[in-house]
């Protein structure tokens, strides 16, 4: 069945458009950008900051699904198993918390760590270079 698109006969309809990496890297940047620039804009500890760096929190997470949807998840097997021992040993402090008011949170903890500036800006930098190593690692491709 042909439309009156000529783009729908050039691209099947769940085809992909490829972009370059410049125009992927330019468009994560005024993302960005935007982002810092509405937090300066509001304050920081303002509604106005908090739904800027949520609805960017949010666009980068739909991206990233996005780019892997239709995907099936690897297997993660033993390896996993580190990381559920660190998430039941979070959740498991952070519910003591909540029954002991004697108890520092992890946030509290932190808190004494990152009032540093410098502290604070390399954690802030190490913090971006995952979430970029995490958007770009490429993906598993099996072969046909």
């Amino acid at each position: 069945m042909r439309t009156n698109q000529p783009l729908l006969d050039v691209i099947g309809e769940h085809e992909r458009v490829p972009f370059s990496t410049c125009i992927r890297w330019l468009t994560g940047l005024a993302v960005g950008l935007f982002c810092v620039a509405a937090v300066i804009v509001f304050g920081e500890l303002s509604t106005g900051a908090l739904l800027a760096v949520g609805g960017t929190g949010v666009l980068v997470a739909v991206v990233g699904l996005a780019r892997r949807s239709g995907e099936a998840a690897l297997p993660v097997g033993r390896r996993g198993l580190p990381w559920l021992g660190w998430v039941a040993a979070g959740l498991a402090w952070e519910f003591l918390t909540l029954l002991d008011d004697n108890l520092l949170t992890v946030s509290d903890l932190a808190d004494r760590v990152l009032a540093h500036p410098p502290v604070r800006a390399a954690a802030t930098l190490a913090w971006l270079i995952a979430g970029a190593w995490l958007l770009t690692r490429p993906g598993h491709h099996p072969q046909p």
